[in-house]
Order: C-alpha cells, then structure tokens, then sequence
C-alpha cells in the first residue's frame, strides 16, 4: 500500500482578513470559529475515515484554552501536531535572523505544551520557503519541511490578486513566493546542499513534501481547488496522480475548507473568499468520496510517519 496525508493548516479568520485587507473582527488568542466549528469537524470527519492527519499549528492560538482542548483531543486520537510558527507572519523571510529563530522556536513551545515532545515538520506561512528559513529548521533537527508549492498558476493569481488589491488602495499582508519554487520538484524530495529547490539523489538533507499538483499543467490540489475538480475529476486525475506519486500523496486543507458562510464570522469573508458559498455538507460529501477513492489503494498516515517510511525505502 502506498501513503496518503491529509494535512491541514490551522490558519484563523484573523489571517483571511490580512489576506484580503479587511479590518480585523477578532484579536490574536481570542476563540475563534475556525477553531471550534472547522476544527471540530475535521476531526470528526477524520474519526469517521480513520485519518490519522497532520495539523500544523499556529503558536498563539494555543493560548486560547478552547484551542488547547481541541488540539489536545487531536494529539490523543492520533493526529500529528507540526509547527507553522508562531505569529503566522507572512512575511517571515523578510524578518530578521533573530526574529525567525524566536517565531520558530515559540510555536515548537506551544505545541510541547500539548504534546510534550518537539515536532518533527514545519510549514511555513504562505508556502514562503526560503533558504534561511530551511536551513534553521535543518539545524533544529526537524524531520520535513512541507512549504513548497511548485504551482505556476497559484502563484500568477496569487500575484494578479495582490496586484489588483493594491491598485485599489487595499494592500494584502500576503507576501509573494520566490519565483524559484514554481521550478521546484512536485515529489517528496531531498534538497541539493547549493539549491533547496533542486533534488539530489546523493543528498542526505532534511526531506522537502511539496504541496499536491496535477502532473503536466502544476494545477493545485489542495482544498480550495478540489471544489473544481468536483469527486468525477478527482477520480479521473487519480490514475496519473497514483502514477506520478508512486510513493506518497499529500491533499493538504485549510480548517476554513470545513466551513460555509453560514457559520459565525463567516458572511463578510465569504465575499472574498468563494468557496465559503459552498456549503458543508457538499465539502463533507466531496471529501469523504475523494478519501474514500485514496483508501482503496493507500494506507493514511500522519506526515510525519510517511516521511519516516520514504526513508526506508
């Protein structure tokens, strides 16, 4: 059996808000419905499929005592808890040296509060990835970063989206990937010493698990994206996806994919944000068949323990 890993990015409203300049309705380490309405139900749905999923956790939500129960219940029933800093800066390569190390080392903090132990993977915010951060969280012992997103199109709309924001006098606080990565590997890689965008074979470096594309034409796969495809593309792209990912897939979600506009503090958002006009029980729908296609030929494992078996190979 081959492996397949759910992963989701904890992000709150706070961070959608940044993204598309809108004035902020809830203070970092406030409770937020993305933690107890999206999170609930990921974690639900994921009992229901036996997911054991990677969750990448922002450092300051854990202050919130409902966050910490939730993230709690998760560690216990098996699911990974990885870093994805503290602040959730999207601009974190362009902080200091010092900065990056204290986000770092403070979302590891919160997550050994829960879990007692450091995490083995990091993501970093916005898939910006670059070498200094890559080359701190090697240093740090870390078993896999997850940051690429080697995805032309993404990162053309993500450009023309902040290109158009601005002209109209409302800048997003997104920042743009480094165009080095829209030429990186789409499979689960070991960087080159001199290029962390470069696969070498001989290289025995921290492992790299780029998000998920469609082989050929980079079209995203990630939650926002399946909507699209719908359960019918999905099952069609499946065979080449098998083919082009021989070892491990990797589908990775946002907890606010398990929202509709319907939940508290999601109207303004879902202006901007389209797929929250989709409701959840046809996200539920279209989840649990594109899991349940992934079932029949691979087995689910928390990131962490299917870089650990890419390792035996």
């Amino acid at each position: 059996m081959r492996a397949a890993s759910i992963t989701v990015d904890l992000d709150t409203s706070r961070f959608y808000r940044d993204i598309h300049g809108l004035e902020q309705s809830t203070p970092a380490g406030a409770v937020d419905s993305i933690y107890t309405v999206g999170v609930r139900r990921l974690l639900d749905l994921f009992e229901t499929h036996a997911i054991p999923s990677t969750l990448f956790v922002i450092g300051e939500d854990v202050d919130a005592p409902e966050h910490a129960e939730l993230l709690t219940e998760a560690h216990q029933a098996g699911h990974e808890l990885a870093n994805h800093t503290y602040h959730h800066r999207y601009d974190l390569r362009a902080q200091s040296h010092v900065a990056i190390v204290q986000d770092i080392t403070r979302g590891e903090e919160a997550i050994e509060r829960i879990t007692g132990a450091t995490p083995q993977g990091f993501r970093t915010p916005g898939y910006n990835i670059d070498v200094q951060i890559f080359e701190e969280i090697e240093r740090r012992g870390y078993l896999y970063d997850s940051s690429v997103f080697s995805c032309p199109p993404y990162y053309l709309a993500k450009g023309a989206i902040m290109g158009l924001m601005k002209l109209r006098g409302k800048p997003s606080r997104s920042m743009m990937t480094p165009a080095s990565s829209n030429i990186a590997p789409t499979n689960a890689y070991r960087p080159s010493r001199s290029n962390i965008w470069r696969k070498d074979r001989r290289s025995q470096r921290m492992w790299e698990i780029p998000m998920c594309v469609l082989p050929g034409v980079r079209f995203p796969l990630i939650g926002t994206s399946l909507h699209l495809l719908g359960a019918k593309g999905f099952a069609t792209a499946l065979p080449l996806l098998e083919f082009s990912y021989p070892q491990l897939i990797q589908l990775e979600f946002h907890a606010i994919d398990f929202m509709d506009e319907n939940d508290p503090g999601m109207k303004d958002l879902a202006e901007v944000q389209p797929d929250l006009r989709v409701p959840w029980e046809q996200k539920r729908d279209l989840y649990s068949a594109i899991f349940a296609m992934l079932a029949k030929k691979h087995t689910f494992m928390a990131l962490r323990d299917a870089v650990h078996k890419l390792q035996t190979k």
